[in-house]
């Protein structure tokens, strides 16, 4: 198996630019969290059983035409995966999961069923779609069970009925503690300004805190640690009050490699971030076509001549979806995800204090993997 340092750094900048492109895209007004992980897992098992251009448009929104073939793509993701499971050891809680729920009225090509397991770990479970709520029930349960409960109901029972071929469902969970906790008693409301001249009362967090800290014309950053020392949160946060939409508007992979380059160690700097919970759900048939993913959602173009033996037309993905759970409190950090494609104010140089909408993501430190990212811009209720 090829080591991390083996992987094409051309891979690992690929998947970052996927990463960043989905999050650009999104329609955002309210606090957003997704997993580019999770999606870019489940969209490999997707890309097994396509053909043709359906293949080539997954194939190009994740790796933007670089040259890899996918047997190389393939092996490059289960090395890195392999890679981000030995450095979370035993400081971060880090399990993605795989599986195809496949109708009992069709068959998985072999080639399908055995690159899903050698390279996804995942497992095929034949179910009758036809008997929905039970079907339903049975995905929900086990998403729920890699996601330690968080991820629940990811699967509608009206999804389901004679016409369902196959889910193909990811699962992502991460749970870190802080390399230096905060401490719940001194978590205080605070005031958190919103655009337009509007606040809300948040419960704010603070530390003292040795941190790798960025300041710019127009932005601050910190990347706080998890125990491990492999894995951080990177908070980065316009100096405007308004200025969250711009920063967004202009994220790209250099923009995020220029702010770890320009990290410097601050010594007891003052740190205030609030605490926080997010659940995201969003429909990734909204999300896809913007990044040229499109012909797999259209009956009449989507080629998965690959997948099954029984039907080599009509076969298409009628649902995507991608829910994702992250929760910021004292002791660290928790987040899951889930994939489904189914059917077929300036800063005081020693404090950073985050009370204006900002931008977060969770990271390998190593690779600049996004495991999660998002925004955290509460809404006047």
């Amino acid at each position: 198996m090829a080591t991390l340092e083996n992987i094409p750094e051309d891979f690992k900048q690929s998947l970052i630019e996927f990463s960043t492109s989905l999050y650009q895209g999104l329609n955002k007004t309210d606090s957003v969290c997704l997993s580019p992980y999770s999606i870019t897992a489940a969209m490999l098992l997707v890309m097994i059983g396509a053909s043709g251009r359906s293949k080539q448009q997954i194939s190009s929104a994740i790796f933007q035409n670089s040259l890899f073939s996918e047997e190389q793509q393939l092996k490059f993701y289960k090395s890195l995966h392999s890679q981000l499971t030995q450095r979370a050891g035993v400081h971060v809680s880090f399990a993605s999961a795989n599986r195809l729920f496949i109708s009992n009225q069709f068959t998985v090509l072999q080639n399908v069923q055995e690159n899903a397991q050698r390279y996804f770990g995942a497992d095929i479970s034949v179910k009758d779609f036809t008997k929905s709520e039970a079907s339903a029930n049975e995905m929900n349960n086990w998403v729920s069970g890699q996601t330690d409960g968080k991820i629940k109901d990811l699967i509608k029972e009206e999804w389901l009925d004679q016409n369902t071929v196959m889910f193909i469902i990811n699962t992502i969970y991460f749970k870190a503690t802080w390399e230096k906790q905060f401490y719940s008693r001194i978590t205080q409301k605070a005031a958190f300004y919103l655009p337009n001249n509007k606040k809300i009362e948040v419960e704010m967090m603070t530390n003292r805190i040795d941190v790798p800290h960025f300041r710019g014309v127009e932005i601050s950053a910190i990347a706080l640690p998890f125990k491990g020392g492999h894995f951080d949160m990177v908070f980065i946060l316009p100096n405007e009050i308004n200025g969250l939409p711009n920063l967004e508007a202009n994220i790209t992979p250099k923009l995020l490699s220029d702010i770890s380059a320009g990290f410097t160690r601050r010594h007891d700097l003052r740190v205030y971030i609030p605490k926080f919970k997010l659940q995201t759900e969003l429909n990734l048939k909204h999300e896809l076509p913007k990044l040229g993913v499109k012909d797999i959602f259209n009956q009449a173009q989507a080629n998965f001549s690959n997948l099954i033996y029984e039907k080599r037309g009509g076969v298409y993905v009628d649902v995507a979806v991608h829910k994702a759970v992250f929760n910021v409190n004292e002791a660290g950090v928790e987040g899951a995800a889930a994939t489904a494609f189914g059917n077929f104010v300036r800063i005081s140089p020693m404090v950073f204090r985050a009370n204006r909408p900002f931008l977060f993501y969770v990271r390998d430190i190593k690779s600049g993997l996004i495991l999660f990212i998002g925004r955290f811009f509460p809404q006047v209720r």
